[in-house]
């Protein structure tokens, strides 16, 4: 029986305080989430390289050499991330602003500030999606399985 691992996923924001809230959020969700953070980019790369990411967060206007398009872009040409989660956090609700970021490769769209329960909504839709896509019937026994996040009995998420 393929052993379970724990969802990760990383958020990178140049705005320690924007990470800290959603690391909150994210935690409020699920205990079961390890939640990495960092300021710019090519720190997302490398991390990326060390450790198996099963969602980014990415901050559009990500300062450094690499803004949240261009990271976005550079996820999406790491073959292991080919098909990993991204949701891009804009600014603002600009039409360029969505084609750039569906162009750069991100899966979602969220808008800052981000209301806690459409992340949770958005978390947790995209990582029980790529659980299930993981596992197909002839999935390895060795293979680990994401584990599925399940909301708490006292949360609603208003549809």
């Amino acid at each position: 029986m393929p052993r379970s691992v724990r969802p990760r996923i990383l958020i990178a924001d140049s705005y320690t305080s924007q990470q800290e809230t959603l690391s909150t959020n994210l935690q409020e969700l699920s205990p079961v989430i390890d939640v990495l953070g960092v300021n710019e980019g090519r720190e997302a790369l490398a991390r990326t390289e060390e450790q198996e990411i099963h969602l980014f967060l990415v901050n559009a206007f990500l300062k450094g050499p690499l803004n949240g398009f261009e990271l976005c872009r550079a996820i999406r040409k790491m073959a292991a991330h080919q098909h990993t989660p991204i949701i891009l956090i804009l600014s603002g609700a600009l039409i360029p602003e969505h084609r750039r970021g569906v162009a750069a490769g991100a899966d979602l769209l969220l808008h800052a500030p981000v209301e806690k329960q459409e992340l949770w909504r958005m978390v947790v839709l995209l990582l029980n999606e790529t659980a299930r896509r993981r596992r197909p019937d002839s999935a390895s026994a060795d293979e680990p399985e994401i584990a599925v996040i399940e909301l708490k009995p006292s949360m609603r998420i208003l549809h």
